[in-house]
């Protein structure tokens, strides 16, 4: 079973609290209820079911589930003329002592489990 691993840009909240509320909020009942993850070339191998960990500022901080895989102007907060798909997440799980993870933007494969 493959999950992905993927970053939260540090530049995009103030801090760590401000983030998780965002993350908590994201529960699936709704179009604002989905964390987006926009990418130009999606997963290859079925990741639908799978777990996607988030890393902020060098540290997971926990997961969300794979809901789907999507056309980017499917999602109205996406830039409509970008190309590319988004993966959808949603049901947000705090991970209290997650590995530090640096070096990489974007996302990858991971073997990483609860």
């Amino acid at each position: 079973m493959s999950n992905i691993i993927t970053t939260i840009p540090k530049s995009r909240f103030p801090d760590w609290a401000t983030c998780e509320r965002l993350l908590r909020r994201c529960t699936g009942d709704d179009d604002m209820g989905y964390w987006t993850i926009r990418c130009q070339r999606p997963p290859k191998k079925p990741i639908v079911g799978r777990q996607c960990y988030m890393i902020y500022d060098g540290k997971v901080r926990g997961h969300f589930s794979i809901v789907n895989i999507d056309d980017v102007r499917n999602w109205k907060f996406h830039t409509p003329t970008k190309a590319g798909k988004v993966i959808v997440l949603a049901n947000w799980q705090a991970i209290n002592t997650g590995p530090e993870v640096v070096g990489f933007q974007g996302w990858r494969y991971t073997d990483l489990r609860e």
